[in-house]
Formats: C-alpha cells, structure tokens, sequence
C-alpha cells in the first residue's frame, strides 16, 4: 500500500469570499466528521457551499443541510449513472423539488464513460428533468462525461426553446467539472452557461483543463471541489473536501497571472447569481 502523503500546510483565507459550486457533503464520505469539513470549509474563507443531489434520497439530503445551514444550497436531480430509475425517481423528484428551497436541477446530464444506465434512459432522464427546470424557473446542473458533442447538440436544443427563462444578465445553468476544450466552453458560454473549474486543473497531465482556465471571461467562471473526489493538489490520494476550492482557485490565478482575490471575488460572484443567493455583505463591501 502507497504510504499516506504528507499532511499540507493549512489554507489561509484570502480577503475574497469563497465558493464551492458543486459539492457532495451528504455522501456517506463525510458521515464521520461532517461538521469539522464544514467548520474547515468556513475557516479557509468559504460562505457558501452549493450541494448537489444525484438522487431523491441524496437531494432530500442536501435539502436538509441547505436548512440547516444558510450557506449551503441544494440542488436536485437525477444523475445519468441512475436515469434507469428515472420512473420510480420522477414522482418524488418532482414532489422535493416543487416544494421549493432547491437553488437548482442538477445534477443531471449525459455519461457515456460508465454508461451505467442505458444512453435511451439517459437522454430520457436529461430532457424529463430540463423541461422539469424550465417550469419551475430553476438553473440546471449539468454532468457531461465522455459525451461532450452530443451533451452539448441536446442542451442547444433545449435552449433555444428555453430562451433566457432565468431573465437577462443571469445564465440558465452551469457545466459541472467541466474537461471539454476552449472551443466548447465558448459555445457553452454563447448558450448562457457558466464553466465550472475542478480541482484536476492542478494536475500534471491536465493540459486542456488549464487551457480553458486561462481563456475563459471571469463572469463566465466557476469554481468547485465535487468533493469527495478529484482532490487538488497537494492533496491527491485524500478525500477531497470544500475547504480544497482554496487550492483550485489559486492555481487559476496562478494560470492568469492574476491576484487569487480577484478569481474568488468574480466565481463567489457568478455563483451567487446563477443560484440566486446574496453573498454576505461583510465580504461583498455592501452597506
């Protein structure tokens, strides 16, 4: 067995606010010492923890937690590695989410590297829970693994007819961990999508990831951790966790030569707008 690798020094905070877009603290993962993650989270300079369900059970889960704790906000969604349940999901899906305190649909998309359910239930499961966001005016957070081109074809589809639902100057969704080029992320932004950055932008091999760091507009950016997995370095072989997004969002400055103030004041921003909630003014300079 690989030896444990040293312990990292501790994440400062910056003078910024912090946000993880797209977090998994409801995951047995965190079932030991959640509330020390969450104290972390909130000591390296985080206010808000966007937390994502895959499922009813995980999204009621996350609902929970976002009531618990007004810095988190929950998603809801089925993920694509589920969408064979969609039938027996659809009902209490629809029932969590009309019943309001849900900042999104997600996590919800197309993954053709497992493929764990069939690519029919999957796209099933993708325009059910689009048209489902459309209706009840909710952002969408969308998963694409392995299935960039035809994730994208469905999701230009559905946003020509969707059109800015959200109202003008806030996008309709973000692509969640997002490992496509610059070119796709610009035909993502042109749809009225945020681009996610994860902590694999820190890795070795991760050209294309820091590629698209670098080009991409600050309004159109995010950050997350999709904590427990993808740890940043230095922190590979670990459990990932929100406090992490510390890591991610400096090597982002680092890649555009810019202050890590600056990268977490514009993603802390863009996260708010999109969910729709308001960062708090100790940390946004509001009267």
């Amino acid at each position: 067995m690989t030896p444990p690798a040293a312990v990292p020094p501790p994440l400062l905070p910056l003078d910024a606010p912090l946000v993880d877009a797209h977090a998994h603290i409801s995951s047995r993962e965190f079932d030991d010492d959640r509330s020390a993650v969450l104290e972390r989270a909130w000591d390296a300079g985080l206010v808000a923890i966007v937390e994502a369900g895959t499922d009813s059970a995980s999204s009621e889960r996350a609902l929970a937690s976002a009531r618990a704790q007004p810095s988190i906000h929950a998603t809801a969604g089925l993920h694509p590695h589920d969408a064979s349940r969609l039938e027996a999901e659809r009902g209490p899906l629809r029932v969590l989410l009309t019943g309001g305190g849900f900042a999104a649909v997600g996590e919800i998309g197309l993954d053709f590297y497992r493929e764990l359910s069939s690519r029919a239930e999957q796209y099933a499961a993708l325009r059910w829970q689009l048209a489902l966001a459309r209706e009840l005016v909710l952002p969408v957070v969308i998963h694409a693994r392995e299935a960039d081109a035809e994730c994208y074809a469905e999701l230009t589809v559905w946003a020509a007819h969707a059109g800015r639902y959200l109202g003008p100057g806030r996008e309709i969704g973000m692509l969640h961990c997002f490992a496509g080029d610059p070119e796709l992320a610009a035909r993502y932004i042109e749809l009225g999508f945020l681009i996610s950055v994860p902590g694999t932008v820190t890795y070795p091999g991760s050209e294309r990831g820091r590629a698209v760091a670098r080009m991409l507009p600050l309004p159109a950016m995010l950050v997350e951790t999709d904590c427990p997995y993808l740890p940043p370095q230095p922190y590979r072989g670990r459990r990932n966790e929100p406090a992490y997004v510390r890591r991610t969002v400096q090597a982002v400055a680092e890649l555009r030569a810019c202050s890590a103030e600056e990268v977490a004041r514009a993603t802390a921003q863009n996260a708010a707008r999109l969910f729709g909630f308001t960062l708090p003014a100790s940390v946004t300079g509001s009267p």
